[in-house]
């Protein structure tokens, strides 16, 4: 089961990549079961601690941590934006 994984800010810089397409291991697996393959792929601490805080969203649609990812669905993590 194939999805899209996009990556924004210090995420993708962390990740040096924007965009990847990962083969879910197993059916029903929610977002914070695709966090855990990512951290088991980029295992660097700065691309963890970005991912801990990063907002997660499904088909351009902000879910929680136990939304089910289906196939060929586009699941973005985004961190939180800071500015002044």
């Amino acid at each position: 089961m194939m999805i899209k994984i996009l990556f924004f800010a210090g995420l993708a810089d962390a990740a040096g990549v924007r965009e990847i397409k990962i083969d879910l291991t197993k059916p029903n697996m929610t977002i914070e079961s695709v966090k855990q393959l990512l951290k088991n792929q980029y295992s660097s601490a700065a691309f963890i601690d970005e991912l801990d805080k990063s907002f997660a969203s499904i088909n351009q649609e902000y879910v929680n941590q136990d939304t089910v990812v289906t196939e060929n669905d586009e699941v973005a993590f985004i961190p939180p934006v800071s500015g002044g």
